[in-house]
């Protein structure tokens, strides 16, 4: 009985553990599983640490029937004092032979769903602390862009 309780214990600080290392997390659904290229999602969130990097991930849920192996998307990110970065980056979602990267999570409208997280900075660190902004806007050439489902960005302290 003694051993049962120290495996549920270690479990437990296995998984608080893991959730410790999230900073953010956040998703916005797209309408119609459709992205407008006016829809501009926009996550804020509060950096305290400048000294340890950071890892930044965009975090894509889309259909099957996506059309592509990549989402390319026009990212923005702004720092306290208004200092803003814009960046052109290609999310692979899927490989050569047209396997998707990430995970399958269910069906929706018969469609099997994909979620792909895409490591968008590796060990950033940002320079003050403060409020920072991250929006995304899609850089696709069909508009509306159809099968995405969500977006959203996770931040996760990085390896010390």
């Amino acid at each position: 009985m003694k051993a049962k309780h120290s495996l549920i214990a270690c479990a437990s600080l296995l998984l608080a553990g893991c959730a410790d290392n999230v900073v953010y997390q956040a998703d916005t659904t797209i309408p119609n599983g459709a992205w407008e290229n006016t829809l501009k999602p926009s996550f804020s969130f509060d950096i305290t640490d400048t000294l340890n990097g950071h890892n930044v991930f965009i975090d894509v849920r889309h259909t099957g029937d996506y059309a592509y192996s990549n989402l390319y998307l026009f990212v923005d990110l702004e720092g306290p004092g208004s200092r803003t970065k814009r960046d052109t980056v290609e999310c692979l979602l899927a490989d050569p032979l047209g396997r998707w990267h990430g995970k399958g999570t269910g069906f929706i409208f018969a469609s099997r769903t994909r979620d792909a997280k895409v490591l968008y900075r590796m060990g950033n660190r940002f320079p003050k602390a403060g409020r920072y902004t991250i929006t995304f806007e899609q850089a696709m050439r069909d508009n509306p862009l159809p099968g995405i489902i969500d977006v959203g960005v996770s931040i996760e302290r990085g390896k010390q």
